[in-house]
């Protein structure tokens, strides 16, 4: 796969799918069931390119919803999307599988979600018409996720890049409602390749046409806004704060957010008189300790989240 290619000629290996808010959220495009007629939300929307980088044209990590003890929430991107160690998630399986009920259920706060996010084109919109030939950013997950792999990687037939402008497909986007989320299963990529619509009719492959659609490009959202960005101090400390919610008054926290690299190791004291430990405070002991996390545990996780269709 070449470094060198543009936004209007796309392989389907140019988009990484693979990898490792703070923006107004007009720009995000997030309808759900609810907001169309009779429970069901109906839009014609096609993935573009990221003209900033399109090998980055699809955006994937994991984050996790954490509210502090003020009821303060807080949208923080997992170390994990980036292969590096993550404290919540030592916290959350110890929690997990405690014998406790009462911690199981606690583990709820701390668990791993995954997000996405791409630019699109909103080609169609009953239900908002006046977004109809906008440029969003569109937040998805994994179900959405596995019907661009399948475009890309077909199990039969030839692979489509759904990103690309001229030889693409448009997304028929149904979602409608399953209990209390939000289900894709009706979405799907059109059956044909086509360009991308402007005006009301597809695009030509024309200098011009090719002009029209960098300027339009250019002016869309930016998705580097929602990459994976590693912990500021602020939110370190914010971190820390609920964290402690979880752990027993006499461990420490600096020592449940130190990377496994950083971790010294503990100074030698006198035996202390045996008490029973609790799973939470079991969870500190295990995260600080040098060993890498079970090589399962990933995979136990996306199959526990993918089932929530999140």
């Amino acid at each position: 796969m070449s470094d060198s290619f543009d936004i209007f000629n796309l392989g389907v290996e140019d988009v990484e799918t693979h990898q490792p808010e703070r923006t107004s959220v007009n720009e995000v495009y997030k309808p759900t069931a609810d907001d169309g007629k009779d429970g069901t939300y109906k839009a014609l929307i096609r993935f573009v390119p990221n003209p900033e980088n399109p090998r980055k044209s699809l955006i994937q990590k994991y984050v996790h919803w954490l509210t502090n003890s003020n009821g303060d929430g807080k949208l923080v991107d997992s170390p994990q999307t980036v292969g590096e160690h993550c404290p919540i998630a030592d916290v959350f399986w110890k929690l997990r599988k405690s014998d406790s009920a009462v911690d199981r259920k606690s583990s709820e706060k701390l668990k791993r979600r995954q997000q996405y996010y791409s630019l699109i084109k909103i080609v169609k919109d009953p239900q908002n018409p006046e977004l109809e030939g906008t440029y969003k950013v569109f937040k998805f997950g994994y179900k959405i996720k596995e019907k661009i792999d399948s475009e890309l990687k077909p199990d039969f037939g030839e692979p489509t890049q759904v990103f690309d402008l001229f030889e693409g497909k448009n997304f028929e986007l149904v979602i409608t409602r399953q209990g209390e989320y939000n289900n894709y299963d009706k979405s799907k990529f059109s059956a044909n390749t086509s360009a991308i619509v402007m005006g009301d009719a597809p695009a030509e492959r024309s200098q011009e046409t090719m002009a029209v659609i960098k300027t339009e490009l250019e002016a869309a959202p930016s998705l580097a806004t929602y990459d994976y960005k590693a912990w500021d101090e602020d939110t370190r400390a914010f971190v820390n704060n609920v964290l402690r919610m979880y752990l027993n008054p006499c461990d420490s926290i600096a020592e449940v957010t130190a990377t496994p690299a950083t971790k010294t190791a503990p100074a030698k004291a006198e035996p202390a008189p045996a008490k029973q430990e609790s799973a939470v405070a079991a969870a500190v002991a295990e995260a600080t300790t040098d060993a890498a996390p079970k090589a399962n545990t990933d995979d136990d996780l996306d199959s526990f989240l993918n089932d929530l269709n999140l």
